[in-house]
């Protein structure tokens, strides 16, 4: 009977081996294949879990983790130096940044978590989070689909250490989850649950300013809750990565130009009891909800997930110059902005030369640089994009064969999705032309 039930398993593992995108997940794991195998005989017979482990095997090529061993010198001295009562938080700071030139090269020291994540942390993270789906209130709501993405994946940014950093946010924020207000208003819901934690953490993180370089991340779990100082994204981090560990959805979303041509920032999202988006406007110091600057624009909007986006997997194959964009995001612009798909007619002088199929649309900033903010394809002598955010200043460049050179003109992106050509020596120029957009279909 062992040996049938063995003979099952083993039939199962190669069934969904078959999968070409597993195939491969597994095969670029290499020495430590026998790990992500492990995981998937582990859940055979139980559907549901099984679905989980191939959904996280399958889209581990996009995730990284730093060389075992390589962070540990920094983050060494950064436990030494947030542990040192004697230094304010500005000069805890002030010492992390000094010494971050010394391990600036671990940005080259990095390994994909298929190499190195073993069974045991997968099948640990699985069982967390999938009791937390079935039994927490406050996330039994959701589609298996959005349990995928919103509350199975192990991490939440590149780089994160695999430790145990939910048992670390719920041992020093979750103390009211163990006294929680009762009334009857708040009491078990996402939204009064989610609040309730946002505001003990930031509360006990006794945050002293934002800074805007603060040396490499502290992305373990230890070094996260310790830590007095920081950016925007570092507190988006602890905040969705407090809601996950409690059983609340959340996500990070970003943008690479912020409102206004200003710098790129992040923040988090959870889906509330409606399982409705409810945005935070920065971090751990807004309220969930209160409204994502109604008041503002910007040309695109990504968020941070667990799947490999194909089609930019695709663009990593297929281009011929290659900007780094990240495997794991989503455009989500239309949950933000009014937005209009463009089709920007390049002149065919422009066009020869060209020597790739894809294009980029940069977004002006205010100091007179210009951001990529997404690619598109060249067709039928036009430069194609979509989803891009309106009242927003652009321009398309392509690869010349040695680097990316502007195509068309600048232009403003309308309100009303009118785009308005502007000369080079009269940026602001009245008298530019205007002309209704051609919309894709």
């Amino acid at each position: 009977m062992r040996h049938s039930f063995r003979i099952i398993h083993v039939v199962a593992l190669t069934l969904v081996s078959c999968n070409a995108q597993l195939r491969q997940a597994l095969e670029s794991a290499g020495s430590n294949r026998s790990e992500l195998e492990a995981v998937l005989e582990h859940y055979c017979g139980q559907p549901r879990k099984l679905a989980a482990a191939r959904f996280l095997i399958e889209n581990m090529p996009a995730h990284y983790s730093y060389t075992p061993g390589a962070i540990d010198g920094y983050y060494a001295c950064a436990d030494r130096i947030l542990a040192d009562t004697s230094l304010s938080p500005e000069q805890q700071h002030d010492s992390l940044l000094s010494i971050s030139g010394h391990f600036r090269n671990l940005t080259d020291s990095t390994v994909p978590d298929a190499r190195i994540i073993s069974a045991a942390y997968m099948i640990d993270n699985i069982d967390r989070t999938y009791r937390l789906w079935t039994a927490c209130p406050w996330s039994g709501h959701i589609t298996f689909q959005e349990y995928l993405e919103w509350l199975l994946p192990y991490k939440a940014c590149q780089f994160q250490e695999l430790d145990c950093w939910a048992d670390s946010m719920l041992a020093h924020f979750g103390e009211g989850l163990e006294h929680p207000v009762r009334n009857d208003v708040e009491y078990n819901t996402v939204t009064g649950v989610s609040d309730m934690l946002r505001r003990e953490a930031l509360e006990k993180t006794d945050r002293h300013g934002i800074y805007t370089e603060s040396g490499l991340p502290l992305l373990s779990a230890h070094l996260l809750t310790h830590m007095t100082f920081g950016d925007i994204p570092d507190y988006a981090l602890l905040a969705a990565l407090l809601m996950r560990s409690a059983g609340i959805p959340a996500v990070l979303d970003h943008t690479p130009v912020g409102p206004r041509y200003t710098a790129a920032t992040t923040w988090f999202t959870i889906l509330d009891d409606r399982c409705q988006e409810q945005h935070s406007e920065w971090d751990l110091s807004t309220n969930i909800g209160w409204g994502f600057f109604p008041y503002e624009r910007g040309p695109k909007v990504f968020r941070y997930t667990y799947a490999i986006d194909r089609r930019i997997q695709k663009y990593h194959r297929k281009a011929r110059y290659r900007y780094p964009f990240k495997l794991n995001q989503k455009d989500v612009t239309t949950k933000y902005f009014l937005t209009s798909d463009l089709k920007i007619p390049i002149d065919a002088g422009q066009r020869r030369i060209l020597k790739d199929r894809y294009v980029y649309i940069e977004c002006a900033l205010k100091d007179s640089t210009w951001q990529i903010v997404d690619f598109g394809m060249m067709k039928g002598g036009c430069a194609l994009f979509r989803n891009m955010g309106r009242e927003v200043m652009y321009r398309v460049t392509g690869y010349d064969g040695d680097s990316l050179t502007p195509v068309s003109s600048p232009f403003i992106l309308h309100k009303d999705g009118t785009v308005e050509y502007i000369s080079p020596d009269s940026v602001n120029s009245p008298d530019s032309g205007r002309f209704k957009n051609n919309r894709l279909q």
